[in-house]
């Protein structure tokens, strides 16, 4: 008698134990990669939006570039360089604001297919959360839009926002906050 006892102690423990280490708050892992300039870059402000609340987090700017086009991210995925396969796969929220500098140089249908192809290229390494911010000054949206619904990215029109990196930040945090609130409840 006293063994089913014990054991049935020790299942329960050990219960107790899985769903607690499940439901334990985990890191977010953020990746931001992105061409804006120092001016127009809404990263300092999700940076501090993020320091001043309860989430735990680690966020990636590592990748951000103001020259970096379209292309020039799909090739570094190609190559993996610098191991950027593996910073994709491991975030949990990717956040991308390009097309910036490739909007001076190339056509929206070039823009569109390189989108398209980086958008086919995260979602082969990452299932989980991606924000696309537009370029603030394109003129249509509604292709890229349709694209990144495709892809089930989260689409935010940068040209609502042009000048007023504040509150993109705070959108974006919410959209993090969001994701933490939901993830925290994981059982994986």
């Amino acid at each position: 008698m006293k063994l089913k006892y014990f054991i049935f102690i020790i299942i329960l423990l050990l219960c107790v134990y899985f769903i607690y280490s499940n439901n334990i708050k985990k890191d977010i892992n953020i990746l931001s990669i992105n061409s804006l300039n120092k001016k127009d870059d809404y990263n300092p402000y999700l940076s501090n939006y993020l320091n001043n609340s309860n989430l735990n987090y680690k966020i990636n700017v590592d990748l951000s570039n103001d020259q970096l086009e379209i292309e020039n991210l799909i090739a570094k995925i190609e190559k993996n360089e610098n191991e950027i396969q593996i910073k994709i796969y491991d975030s949990d929220i990717i956040i991308l604001s390009l097309g910036n500098i490739d909007i001076k140089t190339e056509s929206y249908t070039d823009i569109y297919k390189d989108l398209k192809e980086l958008f086919k290229k995260l979602r082969n390494i990452n299932y989980k959360e991606i924000i696309y911010i537009s370029p603030s000054n394109l003129k249509s949206t509604t292709l890229i839009k349709e694209l990144c619904h495709k892809y089930n990215i989260v689409f935010i029109n940068g040209s609502s926002f042009k000048d007023k990196n504040n509150l993109l930040a705070q959108m974006i945090y919410r959209k993090i906050e969001n994701q933490y609130n939901t993830k925290k409840y994981w059982f994986i």
